[in-house]
């Protein structure tokens, strides 16, 4: 198991799953069992992503020092979106989406922000310390 290959992977699917959200999201109609197949892919990269990186930053915060600081940091931006997220899925069960597509189309630009936006801000903290990773 290679973390640095598998953050990339990870990252990859989940911005491609993102992407697709963004595709299923502009049509006029909600096909509720592509929508449900998409949604659990994404929340099964995340739960994956989550985990790797969850790992890297507590081993780099047990390490200490400057990097320390930064993982704490970044754990504590990465709860922000763990937030919205978890909102996210909360507020619009598939029987609420049925009912207010729009509103779900209209929910979800934010979540695809909040998530693209994380990937890219991780990706120049994460990467190099992986790099580094025995």
């Amino acid at each position: 198991m290679n973390p640095m290959s598998d953050l990339r992977t990870l990252d990859e699917q989940l911005l491609a799953a993102i992407a697709e959200l963004e595709v299923m999201t502009a049509q006029p109609a909600c096909d509720l069992k592509l929508l449900s197949n998409l949604r659990y892919r994404i929340a099964r990269a995340i739960v994956s992503r989550r985990k790797l990186v969850d790992a890297l930053l507590l081993d780099v915060i047990a390490q200490g020092g400057e990097k320390a600081e930064i993982a704490r940091a970044e754990r504590e931006r990465s709860m922000v979106v763990r937030a919205h997220y978890t909102a996210h899925v909360g507020a619009w069960a598939p029987a609420a989406v049925e009912r207010d597509w729009q509103g779900y189309c209209e929910a979800c630009v934010g979540l695809r922000k909040a998530v693209r936006a994380k990937v890219a801000a991780q990706k120049p903290i994460l990467y190099p310390w992986l790099a580094l990773a025995p």
